[in-house]
């Protein structure tokens, strides 16, 4: 029966500063406004966020003015989870991919369930020679393009003499990342620095920076010490772990006999002719968030589908864009008169089992 799809992933705002001079590489961030919401009334209430999310950051040639703010609607429910987020905005822009996905991801405080919030992102933009290291170091981990020397340079401990020549490696220790608290939505990470004796062994290992996960952050630190070097005296080192996102479930989906229409004539086993590519959103999957689409559509006799529309979808209306999409590349086998009112339930699900994959 193909009337239920599932789709299984593959693996306060600051001023921003004056823009820098041209050709100059800047590190984008973004800055989260408070959260507003309005409920019934017309009077908005701050809400508090006790998760607050963690776009990813990016390089880019540009000047700031580039970069335009990025507004959501959503509403809360009583877990404190953001859902039904919508871009006001919709239109391209640039850096921003990760955006509404951390958004899902963070949570407010739990409570009674809130509606019609609102939130701003603006982007902050700094040169890579004043950019906080602490930015650099997430770049560096999670990064959408090789970071340039000139990021290592900043990331490096001053007067560093681990890195021109790179020590050989004769055993690399990881934390037993199974063992560590998942993280639903978050990828997390831990920078390691630490010296070499002559012996090539770690000491002081300690956390230069870190996403804030202290259980990674003890078992990174233990690790480092617990590997091994060529033989060699050496000072400023560094290693950084990473630990992938847990899945984070989407919310239940509404059965399909609750929305399908009353007159609909399109039959609830889909007679495809041209079948849906089953494919994830990327955003979503690098940080195991699930969703689902519920889309409507017609169906032309010669079987092209269209009147594509989305009924619902959660928590993002990514979700019901990426399901849009495939429902109108695909083709049913012709009929006599066509169909009207036909449902689709668009799953995305991670698989059961996933592996934590060490930096």
């Amino acid at each position: 029966m193909l009337a239920l799809l599932t789709v299984v992933a593959l693996a306060a705002a600051d001023i921003p500063p004056p823009p820098a001079p041209p050709g100059e590489q800047q590190l984008v961030s973004w800055v989260m406004s408070p959260a507003l919401c309005r409920g019934s009334g017309d009077t908005p209430r701050a809400e508090r966020m006790v998760r607050p999310p963690d776009p990813q950051h990016a390089l880019a040639w540009l000047y700031p003015a580039v970069l335009r703010p990025v507004t959501l609607d959503f509403r809360i429910d009583a877990t404190g989870r953001p859902l039904s987020i919508v871009r006001v905005n919709p239109d391209y822009q640039f850096a921003m991919a990760d955006v509404v996905p951390a958004f899902a991801a963070s949570r407010f405080a739990p409570g009674g369930e809130r509606s019609r919030c609102t939130v701003t992102f603006t982007a902050r933009t700094d040169a890579i020679a004043v950019a906080p290291v602490a930015d650099l170091v997430a770049y560096s981990v999670f990064p959408n393009e090789p970071p340039p020397r000139a990021v290592w340079d900043r990331v490096r401990p001053p007067g560093s003499t681990c890195t021109d020549p790179v020590p050989e490696v004769l055993l690399r220790a990881f934390p037993h990342f199974k063992a560590l608290p998942d993280q639903p939505g978050y990828r997390s990470w831990s920078m390691v620095g630490y010296d070499l004796d002559r012996s090539g062994k770690p000491v002081r290992p300690h956390i230069t920076t870190t996403s804030g996960t202290p259980a990674l952050d003890q078992a990174s630190v233990r690790a480092v010490a617990t590997s091994r070097f060529e033989r060699g005296a050496r000072t400023g080192c560094f290693f950084p772990y990473w630990k992938g996102a847990a899945t984070l479930p989407a919310p239940p989906a509404p059965e399909e006999d609750s929305v399908r229409p009353a007159d609909a004539t399109c039959p609830k086993e889909h007679d495809f002719d041209r079948k849906p590519a089953l494919l994830y959103p990327e955003r979503y999957s690098r940080r195991s968030i699930e969703g689902w689409a519920i889309i409507a559509f017609d169906v032309a006799s010669w079987g092209a589908t269209g009147n594509i529309r989305t009924l619902a979808s959660e928590p993002t209306s990514e979700f019901g864009e990426a399901a849009k999409a495939m429902i109108g590349n695909v083709t049913f086998k012709p009929s006599p008169h066509g169909y009207t009112g036909c449902i689709e339930r668009v799953f995305y699900r991670m698989p059961a089992v996933k592996k934590a994959v060490p930096g």
